[in-house]
């Protein structure tokens, strides 16, 4: 296996030395002054990312991506409130194991792992029943479809009806705005195409809302978005001990985001990451399950061959002892793995994946592909 492992799995993704590097940061007790101006400052950093004015504001928690979804889910329905989740994929299935979780009245609109969202349904289920909010993925990592979430936020905004979105594996890899979303709530994580390490989630919302959040009998202690905020600008400090090193980590990950020329710039590498990517596994024969114009361009999922010699678990051997790491797929119609192209990766990187994939192929012995 090579020293450096280039993992095309859907986070978290590869990192520079000098992200791994900023987590080797003198230790500090996270209660101390400096350590809160960190935390403060990568907060507002990410918040500027997604919103210029200055009226929206980022809540950090310790946790995995579902704890930050699980945060704006659980914090922003009121007692009374009902949610629409909008589910073409796992993501959107576990928004609504969520809500199931918490007992909180729900209704789940789901159109098949790989579907595209149909607006015309959701405009009617938005008009057919009252909802205070809506959930919606906007990269659905399932598949690699890049679900149509503006669109979906202009027909909640004409209803009253807020929207949050999981932006988890596309936030800092494509360029995006609360206001270009009509999104009221946002929520990503620090393991994903900011490119920093696994361990801190973070929402988005304008900073009225989060002000005026008040608790919910029955809900989380822990991952409540109104209580997160007020306690650090009162004390300039979590609640909850964080993950210190996870942090400088992330300090380090903005800075490079900046120094690379921004989100436009790291979309333009990840284009050219994908094309490369894509390119040599289509001339392969391999055949992506979606359409190019549903194409995140961060992963792509392509649909499994039929022939007798191959097994996903070889496949996933073969390119391991390459230095590559691929996923399984989850759930479609058809059989898939899935490729990403998020992280520090490079051209080079997804050229030499695929001379790499092709050998394993011949090793495999698994051509033609597909059958018929």
């Amino acid at each position: 296996m090579s020293e450096r492992m280039v993992l095309l799995n859907p986070g978290p993704a590869n990192t520079t030395q000098s992200v791994k590097d900023a987590q080797l940061a003198p230790d500090v007790c996270p209660r101390e002054t400096h350590f809160g101006d960190v935390m403060g400052d990568v907060a507002e950093r990410l918040a500027r990312l997604v919103d210029p004015t200055g009226e929206v504001v980022c809540v950090l928690f310790g946790g995995s991506g579902t704890s930050g979804v699980e945060a704006a889910v659980a914090s922003a329905m009121p007692a009374d409130g009902r949610l629409l989740v909008l589910d073409n994929g796992a993501y959107g299935a576990r928004i609504a194991d969520i809500a199931a979780a918490y007992a909180l009245p729900h209704k789940t609109l789901r159109f098949g792992i790989g579907e595209p969202l149909d607006l015309e349904a959701i405009e009617a289920e938005l008009d057919a029943e009252p909802f205070t909010q809506c959930a919606v993925i906007h990269h659905e990592t399932t598949t690699g479809m890049l679900n149509p979430v503006a669109e979906v936020g202009a027909l909640c905004q004409a209803r009253d009806v807020e929207l949050i979105v999981d932006a988890m594996s596309s936030f800092a890899g494509i360029p995006l705005t609360m206001d270009g979303l009509h999104a009221d709530f946002l929520v990503s994580s620090s393991n994903k195409c900011i490119q920093g390490m696994a361990g801190l989630s973070f929402v988005f919302a304008r900073r009225a809302r989060i002000e005026a959040m008040e608790p919910v009998p029955g809900r989380s202690l822990y991952l409540n978005v109104g209580q997160q905020f007020r306690f650090f600008e009162a004390q300039h400090q979590m609640r909850f001990t964080p993950p210190v090193q996870t942090v400088y980590a992330l300090a380090q990950a903005i800075d490079e985001l900046e120094a690379e020329g921004g989100v436009a710039a790291r979309r333009e590498r990840y284009d050219a990451c994908w094309r490369a990517l894509d390119g040599g596994v289509r001339e392969l024969g391999f055949r992506p399950l979606l359409q190019n114009e549903q194409q995140s361009r961060i992963l792509t999922a392509y649909v499994e061959p039929d022939h007798a010699a191959y097994s996903y678990d070889a496949l996933h051997d073969h390119l391991y002892a390459r230095g590559f790491t691929i996923y399984p797929g989850k759930g479609a119609k058809v059989g898939t793995f899935r490729l990403a192209n998020m992280g520090d990766v490079t051209v080079e990187d997804m050229q030499r994946f695929a001379r790499a994939l092709g050998e394993t192929v011949e090793a495999m012995g698994i051509r033609p592909l597909y059958g018929g």
